[in-house]
């Protein structure tokens, strides 16, 4: 049963892509920074090792880069409150008819998953781009690590998605567990 669901989200995920267009920008957005900040990580390091403080500083510019990562996670499940608000009805139907609560919430769950790898693995591979390109070019001083932008891309595309499922789990379960009546006479 949970593979309908799968397949129900996808189908509907594919209906509602205009939708995710700015979820999955602004994902993309704040994962570009991240893999940037990982790839030049070192360099940062090496140029505020003369103020003192070279870790706090780098600790503290990883953490303003996943905070701008975050921005984009909770546009998603902003998206994902708004998309469970407009399928009242159809989430009515889907109960009236026997649908069990596990496929709905799976199916309801696909649409912030989709957006947010998307705009994760997108910002990532942007960064990925620029980074070589600025490195090649000598346009970074202080270089750009390849395992960096490698290492800043895992944790884009893993954060993006563990936060998307964090933020998105309590509006898709609420509105799965709402009686099929009150669903039905809601509107939507």
């Amino acid at each position: 049963m949970l593979s309908k669901g799968l397949s129900y989200g996808w189908l509907a995920t594919r209906r509602r892509l205009r939708e995710l267009l700015l979820p999955a920008v602004t994902t993309a957005t704040g994962a570009f920074l991240v893999v940037l900040v990982f790839g030049m990580a070192d360099g940062i390091r090496a140029q505020s090792a003369p103020l003192g403080h070279a870790e706090q500083i780098g600790r503290a510019v990883v953490l303003i880069a996943i905070t701008v990562l975050l921005v984009g996670v909770v546009e998603v499940a902003v998206a994902t409150t708004r998309t469970v608000a407009q399928r009242t009805r159809e989430l009515g139907v889907l109960g009236a008819t026997g649908v069990p609560r596990r496929p709905v919430v799976t199916a309801l769950l696909v649409e912030p998953l989709i957006a947010s790898v998307i705009g994760a693995c997108t910002g990532a591979a942007l960064a990925g781009v620029s980074g070589i390109i600025l490195g090649a070019t000598g346009l970074a001083a202080a270089g750009v690590s390849a395992v960096g932008l490698l290492v800043g891309a895992a944790v884009a595309v893993g954060v993006s998605v563990a936060a998307a499922l964090v933020t998105s789990i309590v509006p898709t379960y609420t509105a799965a567990s709402r009686p099929p009546i009150r669903s039905l006479t809601a509107g939507g």
